[in-house]
């Protein structure tokens, strides 16, 4: 099974109420249940940081503007950053 996140917090990397405990938790425990479970967090600067490892996926236009895909890993999870 394949799950996506998609979500505005995630702790430790920002936390500004209880969602970010659930993403900080829940994707972890289901990889470890064989799920192939991943996080989609927007690229805030302080989320940014804690993902050093993040490569660009693609860049596109869209009705808003361009925009890039990042993907890395924080703790193990596979993280998408717009």
């Amino acid at each position: 099974m394949q799950v996506l996140h998609v979500c505005s917090e995630m702790f430790p990397l920002l936390k500004t109420g209880g969602l970010a405990d659930v993403i900080g938790a829940l994707p972890a425990a289901q990889i470890a249940d064989g799920v192939d479970a991943r996080v989609l967090l927007p690229a805030f600067p302080d989320i940014r940081r804690g993902i050093p490892d993040a490569q660009v996926v693609t860049r596109r236009d869209t009705f808003a503007g361009r925009i890039t895909l990042l993907f890395g890993h924080f703790n193990g999870v596979g993280i998408y950053l717009i």
